[in-house]
């Protein structure tokens, strides 16, 4: 019964989506407002359904409804009730609903909280926005339908995927599907202003909010991401240039890049089509990104398995490509540039231009690798992988291209070529960033590297603290204006505290990817009270143990940690079994200090003996934890920016003291 009305109201959620767009679209030709409302009001209807379907299923989860489908295959009778609502989005279809239902929750606040300056491009906003919701609703009720029925009804399901019972993998959908839906709006945003043929204040307030809104869930999302990877799968790593990592990351660079070219249109009022463009780039990756996910074309521990879903996203996202490619060559010319001529020599807008062009080469290096092994397999029939090596070939170099744009362009003024401060300032960052870079390579074991890669990492090092002082300077400066009053800084521009906040996160991102990352490892066979010595560290096997932790069984080995003669904690690295999965996975042992994870998992042990020997594959990693903090930085820093309510109004005046 349950399962039949969840369906039958995305059935009504379809219907009023489609409605929603008609409507939309007369009321725009229109002009007519009630036509309007009519389809705000079916926006509305349709996600007070669609929040009734999840709690159905939700509830469905809890009961153990095993005459779903979806139910069966992914929940069981030991699953804990935290995995248990992680089960919703755990697979395919529940993955798919969970996007429809943010999505239609995220179109309906996105229409009521429209600004006045907005009112009179609101209906192609609806009609974009709805448009998209009668696609994924069509998609839920045929080819991903959450509450396909099973019959006959078995006693136990199949189970969760034990490598996602996980706290983080529990929480990474989510925060990247917030990202992804968030993106949506600038998208509906960028259709509206072509079909209406002007951009206005009002446009550039609510698209840079909701851009900033998705940057900053899109980059926790992925951030916690990575730490599933590097907690749950035991290869000791959290980025793997993987297909599916990729398809999150290309968003999220696109979006790096609207906020950039928004604040270039906020300041001298150009680049106002390729905001469009990036606004609908980052619609776009996001579902070439679920293509990439659910077509079942490439093998990734992250997709799910091949499923008659994935051509009909390749049909969308053709047409998609095509009807937004016909729309812009249409509508473009009708995008007035500014009455002045902008000359683009040395300045601030130059530095956020240059910017935006390495994002955008990035992300194109990206998506060759991403899309060459289709590609390859769809023309010779064989699949020819691309590997990490051919984006590490790239990402360091368009890495250090960043940190100096970032650096000089904080400095530069607009529409000037002068730097405030002059090269005094310049020259300053590099006298304070050499002896802190040694340091930091010292403390990261940078000069265990050697060779060409030694170079590589310690002129990022010094780079990276080069523009963290260029970016304090300018700070200072800033604040030197206001006659050191922070209060007054924050009430007249936190849009740039948030920038200085997320591009000092950035910075310390690079100096987490920089440091000797997975430099030390050794694999070793110990009984029990016997040690090895890895970089000064004293790992010695304490013993065996058994735990049940929830619903699984951890066998695990127990190492007790001493450095210098002083005792840092002991880790666990084991085995865990799970009552619906025949294989034992890893259990990841950890113990994190500032500058070093020691990292520790447990390839075998004996089972005759109960663990009196085993072997344990051991890695000492500096500087991860530094990746952990930037994430809290920059999110930190998005969240500010999007407290600054005089983006987007006639407030420039008032800025000029602070910019």
């Amino acid at each position: 019964m349950f399962a039949d009305l969840g369906f039958y109201l995305l059935f009504l959620c379809f219907i009023l989506s489609v409605y929603g767009s008609i409507s939309a679209f007369f009321a725009a030709k229109t002009r007519q407002i009630r036509l309007y409302r009519s389809s705000k009001y079916a926006a509305t209807a349709s996600t007070f359904f669609c929040i009734f379907a999840a709690l159905l299923l939700f509830y469905m989860l809890f009961q153990r409804d095993y005459s779903v489908m979806y139910i069966f295959k992914n929940s069981s009778n030991d699953l804990p009730w935290n995995y248990t609502i992680a089960a919703f989005w755990s697979a395919l279809e529940g993955s798919h609903f969970l996007w429809l239902l943010m999505l239609s929750v995220y179109s309906s606040l996105a229409l009521w909280t429209a600004s006045k300056n907005n009112e009179h491009i609101m209906p192609w906003v609806s009609l974009t926005l709805q448009a998209i919701l009668s696609w994924m609703f069509y998609l839920a009720i045929s080819y991903s339908d959450p509450f396909l029925k099973n019959f006959p009804l078995p006693p136990d399901g199949v189970g969760m995927n034990a490598l996602l019972q996980n706290p983080y993998m529990a929480t990474h959908p989510p925060t990247l599907f917030t990202g992804y839906t968030a993106l949506a709006i600038p998208f509906a945003y960028a259709v509206a202003a072509l079909c209406y043929g002007d951009i206005t204040e009002g446009w550039l307030k609510s698209v840079r909010r909701w851009a900033l809104f998705g940057w900053t869930s899109l980059t926790v999302g992925i951030i916690l991401g990575g730490r599933w990877a590097y907690v749950e799968l035991g290869w000791s790593g959290y980025w793997a240039w993987d297909p599916v990592e990729n398809s999150s990351f290309m968003p999220w660079i696109f979006s790096t890049c609207l906020l950039h070219s928004l604040l270039v249109q906020e300041k001298i009022g150009h680049l106002k089509r390729l905001s469009v463009v990036l606004a609908f780039l980052g619609f776009f990756f996001s579902f070439f990104g679920t293509f990439i996910t659910r077509s079942g074309i490439i093998s990734s521990v992250h997709s799910f398995a091949q499923s008659s879903i994935g051509p009909n996203y390749l049909a969308y996202l053709v047409c998609l490509l095509v009807g937004m490619t016909i729309l812009y060559a249409v509508r473009a010319p009708t995008l007035l540039p500014p009455d002045t001529d902008k000359a683009w020599g040395v300045s601030k807008e130059s530095a956020l231009m240059l910017t935006q062009f390495l994002l955008g080469t990035f992300a194109l290096i990206i998506f060759i690798g991403t899309i060459y092994p289709i590609v390859s397999e769809m023309i010779t029939g064989a699949r020819f992988n691309v590997q990490a090596p051919y984006f590490n070939a790239f990402a360091p170099w368009i890495g250090l291209l960043l940190v100096a744009a970032i650096a000089v362009g904080n400095l530069l003024r607009w529409k000037t070529g002068k730097f405030l401060g002059g090269s005094k300032i310049l020259l300053q960052a590099v006298f304070w960033s050499l002896p802190v870079s040694l340091v930091f390579a010292y403390f990261g074991r940078v000069f265990e590297s050697g060779g060409f890669r030694f170079g590589i990492q310690m002129v990022g090092i010094a780079m990276v603290f080069w523009a963290a002082f260029c970016l304090t300077a300018d700070l200072s400066m800033r604040l030197k204006t206001l006659k050191g009053s922070f209060k007054l800084l924050w009430q007249r521009n936190r849009a740039y505290l948030g920038a200085y906040v997320a591009h000092i996160g950035f910075l310390i991102a690079i100096l987490g990817f920089l440091g000797n990352y997975r430099g030390l490892e050794t694999v070793k066979t110990l009984k029990k009270g016997e040690s090895t010595e890895l970089y000064g560290f004293e790992i010695k096997y304490e013993g065996f143990d058994i735990l049940q932790e929830q619903n699984a069984t951890i066998y695990g080995g127990v190492l007790s940690v001493h450095k210098d003669g002083t005792d840092l904690g002991t880790l666990m690295a084991g085995r865990s079994k799970y009552p619906t999965k025949p294989e034992l996975l890893h259990e990841v042992g950890l113990l994190s200090s500032f500058w070093h994870d020691v990292y520790a998992v447990m390839p075998d042990f004996d089972k005759a003996t109960r663990g009196e020997t085993a072997t344990f594959q051991i890695h000492i990693n500096p500087t991860v934890r530094l990746v952990w903090i930037s994430c809290v930085i920059m999110a930190l820093g998005g969240l500010i920016a999007l407290l600054d309510r005089s983006r987007g109004l006639n407030t420039k005046d008032h800025l000029e003291a602070v910019e």
